[in-house]
């Protein structure tokens, strides 16, 4: 091979044989049957006069051309060989091997569709689809994994509201028409397509389940689900097996909540998370940050937690209904009542388990939640998990509220600035010397910086078990004598500080949002530590 002459984009090269061409030109793109691309991407060749012109085309890699020509090289052969047919005999083998050569200039060639990396989407491997049919009929097992199992039959039906679907299920004569492992799943809001009960309705040949999409839909999809489950001719159905999409271990036939990693049992209690009347930071700010923080570290150990939210309505922005519209013209149907909704928070290792939970009227905006509505929801929380933090949104949530219910203690949660070791005098009492700082002791450092964070609040009538402090910034508490000692006079004082929570690396506030649900993702193995400590010695001071 021989370069003989270059330009700013281009290359004039000589070779001795057909061979060398050859196996340049097996760099050349080309699809297979399977979808498969193989070669360069952008590469072409064509032949002008007696030479083989081949170029590579980089541009536009990462969504910025370069401001460059694409570089040619330019090939001719010694001997009598013509480069055409050298070309022609390539292309030949790439379809008699059946695939679709992609070297041919000017023919437009569909980009390639990679994967997501597995960083940026840590759920991919467990959710199902946001579309419902999808969801459920690619899922096969889901299906035949449940007991009794005979056979399945699905339709659909354009309403006024939207597409229903029905599925038609049968089980064995001795199997039970419930399940209530098929509720729970279709429920799921990770593994499953997050549906909301509608209603249920259980006869002695029938059962019928009916559900939506949360909100009053799904990705997609608009309409109900019907589920209703028959007997059929056989006698004897499917055993059913374990879902690990529910997490389940031991068999179907005997399903038990798991327990907790220590051996006696936890006290079942709860307390209410908040910071303080009339805080936006209630529900949808430092405390809710907070809240799923603490739970998702205590299920990482071992714990059954969740967080309950009251009144935190799941609205139906119906932005598909359009006056201008022909379909569809009516809304889909909704949960009469208040509606209490149980979705795992987050998947958890070992035997931990988290939790979310809502308590909402489901009909309006300014729909409050009622007494007896509460009372349930706080009663399926005590049954099912050990530690539980509640947020109350109610506008009666600070006078009185849960506090009236047997409430275990209410805990503060908010972003808060250090303990001040220095504060500055007026200006009117100037020193000789011109210096205004002055160093307060530890008492009168607690006394500032409670009046300064709760100096609004009135906790007299309050059952206080404590704060839970986040940073304003990404600044880590000194844990010095000097702060030990603020800390000790603020317990004196009614507000004992139960811990502060570790600044959030930039990489892990994913941690709060929909897409991770995988229990402390997006953290080194360092700040997992510092987490599960954190939250276990809060949990250890309210447990």
């Amino acid at each position: 091979m021989e370069a003989f002459r270059a330009e700013a984009d281009l290359l004039h090269l000589r070779l001795e044989s057909a061979r060398a061409v050859e196996a340049l030109l097996d760099l050349l793109p080309y699809g297979e049957k399977r979808g498969t691309r193989r070669g360069v991407p952008g590469m072409q060749a064509c032949v002008i006069g007696k030479q083989l012109e081949v170029t590579a085309s980089f541009g536009d890699k990462i969504g910025i051309r370069w401001n460059v020509a694409d570089p040619k090289v330019r090939i001719q052969l010694h001997g009598g060989e013509r480069l055409a047919t050298v070309l022609q005999a390539r292309r030949e083998r790439v379809t008699q091997e059946r695939c679709t050569p992609h070297w041919v200039p000017g023919e437009a060639v569909a980009p390639l569709r990679r994967r997501p990396p597995l960083s940026r989407d840590v759920i991919s491997q467990h959710r199902a689809s946001a579309q419902l049919a999808s969801a459920l009929l690619r899922r096969p097992r889901m299906w035949t994994a449940l007991v009794g199992h005979d056979g399945l039959t699905v339709s659909s039906a354009v309403s006024l509201h939207g597409l229903d679907w029905t599925f038609v299920r049968t089980v064995a004569g001795g199997a039970a028409l419930h399940d209530e492992r098929l509720v729970e799943l279709l429920q799921d809001a990770i593994t499953g397509p997050d549906l909301q009960l509608l209603d249920h309705v259980c006869e002695p040949k029938t059962c019928t389940l009916r559900f939506v999409g949360c909100g009053g839909r799904v990705d997609g999809w608009r309409g109900v689900l019907t589920v209703r489950t028959e007997h059929g001719n056989s006698a004897t159905g499917r055993p059913g097996r374990a879902l690990a999409a529910l997490g389940e271990v031991r068999a179907p036939s005997h399903p038990a909540h798991r327990t907790g990693a220590k051996s006696r049992p936890e006290p079942r209690r709860y307390f209410v998370l908040t910071s303080g009347p009339s805080s936006l930071e209630a529900v949808h700010g430092v405390t809710a940050a907070a809240a799923v923080r603490l739970v998702t570290a205590w299920a990482a150990e071992g714990h059954v937690a969740a967080v309950l939210t009251i009144n935190d309505a799941d609205f139906d922005f119906s932005w598909y209904v359009s006056r201008n519209r022909a379909w569809p013209k009516a809304s889909v149907p909704r949960p009469a009542g208040h509606v209490m909704r149980w979705n795992r928070l987050r998947l958890t290792p070992g035997n931990g388990e988290a939790w979310r939970a809502s308590v909402n009227p489901g009909h309006g905006l300014f729909d409050v939640a009622d007494d007896e509505a509460i009372d349930a929801a706080l009663d399926a929380a005590r049954e099912r998990c050990s530690r539980i933090l509640v947020l109350d949104e109610r506008p009666s949530a600070w006078a009185g509220g849960l506090a009236n219910k047997g409430v275990d203690g209410v805990t503060f949660a908010f972003g808060a600035s250090e303990y001040p070791r220095r504060t500055t005098t007026p200006a009117w009492r100037r020193p000789v010397d011109g210096d205004r700082a002055v160093g307060p002791a530890p008492e009168d450092s607690a006394a500032l910086w409670r009046e300064r964070h709760l100096g609004q609040h009135d906790l007299s009538r309050l059952p206080l078990a404590g704060l839970v402090l986040l940073h304003n910034r990404k600044e880590q508490t000194l844990s010095d004598a000097f702060t030990e000692q603020v800390e000790v006079h603020l317990s004196r004082y009614g507000t004992p500080v139960l811990r502060w929570l570790p600044p959030e690396p930039g990489e892990a506030r994913l941690l709060h949002s929909d897409a991770t649900k995988t229990a402390l993702d997006h953290m080194s193995q360092k700040d997992r530590a510092g987490e599960i400590a954190a939250a276990s010695a809060i949990g250890g001071k309210l447990w």
